[in-house]
């Protein structure tokens, strides 16, 4: 692992490093930063707090302070890893521009090869300057770290349309991540409402007035996508797919996909 930038700039504790699959397993979490990883080429598995995750290139994936993470990479892999310490990080949260809570939910970002390559540029940049110790090198870091911060923050607010429920209203937004955790064994409103604090009437209050749809309706809008998904790119005999997205039989199954879809689980399988 090369190691650009470490002891010699105490003054800032910004980190920069450039490594590849060997290195993956030296990774660790670091409580008192903000990690930004960005993938150039490479493949892997990337646990952060508990949820894994692909590794893939041209990706950026964000580990928050106190996160725990875990880092496995396939040969081949070349990633370049930037630590920015709370401290400067917390000053510069503002330029992110989106929920802390959102990032920490979604900390995977697909950039578009543009944006990907200008990190790339501007993380490089960063590494070889933090060996010049002078105030005005001091201004250029900062400089460059909100143009990363803020390029990240444009990709999020385009490709995450759960940025624009959060502002709409938090609860919400905590239904939708909660759907999408527990969606293959609970469909009920009433858990939900349960495990949000509040009762299933004020939740259908809140999705009809926010999302112009019921709460049941919501919890259909964020399923269906993922039954559909699994149909098509799964080999699993289709009454399987029912009885692990917790149905009571296949009837009941390709009832309610039916409904909402327009064809039997069968049929849209065969249209591929």
């Amino acid at each position: 692992m090369k190691q650009l930038s470490a002891e010699y700039n105490e003054w800032d504790k910004i980190i920069y490093l450039r490594g590849t699959h060997r290195d993956s397993y030296r990774i660790h979490t670091e409580k008192d930063f903000l990690s930004v990883f960005l993938f150039e080429k490479g493949k892997g598995k990337h646990q952060i707090a508990h949820e894994e995750y692909g590794v893939h290139k041209k990706k950026v994936h964000l580990v928050f302070p106190g996160q725990l993470q875990k880092l496995r990479l396939e040969e081949d892999a070349l990633f370049h890893l930037l630590m920015i310490p709370k401290v400067r990080y917390a000053e510069m949260i503002s330029e992110i521009h989106v929920p802390l809570t959102v990032c920490q939910q979604y900390p995977i970002i697909y950039p578009s090869d543009e944006t990907f390559n200008l990190l790339i540029k501007e993380g490089g940049d960063i590494a070889f300057e933090l060996m010049d110790r002078s105030c005005v090198m001091h201004y250029i870091i900062q400089a460059k770290l909100r143009i990363i911060l803020q390029s990240i923050s444009r990709t999020i607010r385009r490709t995450c349309r759960d940025v624009q429920i959060y502002e709409q209203h938090p609860v919400l937004f905590m239904f939708i991540i909660l759907i999408r955790k527990h969606f293959k064994e609970e469909r009920t409103v009433s858990f939900y409402a349960g495990n949000l604090g509040i009762t299933a009437n004020y939740l259908n209050v809140l999705c009809k007035k926010h999302l112009k749809k019921t709460a049941s309706g919501v919890i259909d809008m964020v399923i269906i996508p993922m039954i559909k998904q699994e149909i098509m790119t799964s080999d699993d005999l289709l009454v399987n797919i029912a009885y692990d997205y917790s149905f009571q039989n296949y009837v009941h199954f390709s009832k309610y996909f039916k409904k909402y879809v327009g064809l039997s689980p069968m049929a849209y399988r065969k249209q591929a």
